[in-house]
């Protein structure tokens, strides 16, 4: 195509007056709009790497969620012992409150009412009646529980089969006066050269008795502990249904205080307040698990 003269007058006039124009722009405009050029070019080429590595340019914004959402260990366990230590303050405070009730005035046996003694445990009763020596039989094997025992032998060095810490508690069953009702009482602890009745005998009450004795609950297997076996008498845990059952008895179970001690016969005040209460543990447990998880997750996000 053949441009026409005014046409080329034209372009040629553009053209010079672009360059008067550029000529008359500072110094300092021409660097500003060199350096914009190179920093969208460096924003351009860093969107381009983003993308490359897949992170899509947010990788920014995941670590911060991702590092906190790990704190949510620290604090949970930290949580968990908190309520452990609620836990073990109130089993303490119920700890205390059972041996209290151990030391308050017996009441009469609630014959009338056999439901009462469902929230009576440790508590002293007063029941009148006679033992059936017939029928009565071991718990073993049993420690012998006296709080003032080692206080009293501190000083000697003597070790005898009356002192000896294996032996067995004797279970005899007892008829209430004036009632059908036959239950379980624990007169207390005998050395093992003197389980058989026949060693005692002198010791064997005959006749109408009154005394006081501590209500108790019947007891689940141990872990660790062999099962009874009631047709043979052997008996290795507290089950009262099952030794109401071969005994012919309520399954009602009393034990006799230290005051009903008889010279030669079992020892009474075996009722030791045993409450399960691993809450301290737990406690230690959680509280170092939150201050490990929370010491690992500040050296691994702390920069």
């Amino acid at each position: 195509m053949i441009l026409s003269a005014s046409c080329c007058h034209r372009i040629c006039w553009l053209s010079r007056r672009t360059a008067t124009i550029a000529a008359a722009l500072p110094k300092k405009s021409r660097k500003d709009i060199i350096s914009l050029d190179r920093s969208e070019g460096k924003e351009k080429q860093s969107r381009r790497n983003g993308n490359s590595r897949g992170d899509g340019g947010n990788e920014g914004y995941k670590r911060p969620i991702g590092s906190f959402s790990m704190l949510i260990i620290p604090v949970v366990t930290f949580g968990l012992g908190c309520w452990q230590t609620y836990r073990l303050k109130w089993k303490l405070d119920l700890i205390e409150k059972l041996r209290e009730r151990l030391n308050e005035p017996a009441v009469d046996f609630p014959l009338d009412d056999l439901s009462q003694l469902q929230n009576m445990e440790y508590r002293r009763v007063r029941v009148t009646g006679e033992f059936l020596h017939d029928r009565e039989f071991p718990i073993a094997p049993r420690g012998r529980f006296d709080p003032g025992h080692a206080e009293r032998t501190t000083a000697s060095m003597l070790s005898n089969d009356n002192l000896s810490s294996h032996g067995a508690h004797i279970v005899t069953p007892f008829r209430l006066l004036n009632s059908d009702l036959v239950i379980m009482i624990n007169r207390g602890w005998v050395p093992i050269s003197r389980i058989s009745p026949n060693s005692r005998q002198d010791s064997q009450v005959k006749g109408i008795v009154t005394f006081e004795a501590v209500v108790r609950k019947s007891e689940t297997r141990p872990q660790f502990m062999g099962a009874n076996i009631p047709e043979k008498g052997t008996w290795f845990y507290k089950d009262f249904d099952q030794m109401a059952r071969q005994y012919g008895t309520a399954p009602i179970y009393l034990e006799a205080v230290y005051e009903s001690t008889i010279p030669g016969g079992p020892i009474g005040g075996q009722s030791n307040v045993t409450v399960r209460n691993d809450h301290l543990q737990y406690l230690i447990t959680w509280f170092s698990l939150s201050a490990v998880t929370l010491a690992m997750w500040f050296l691994r996000f702390r920069k």
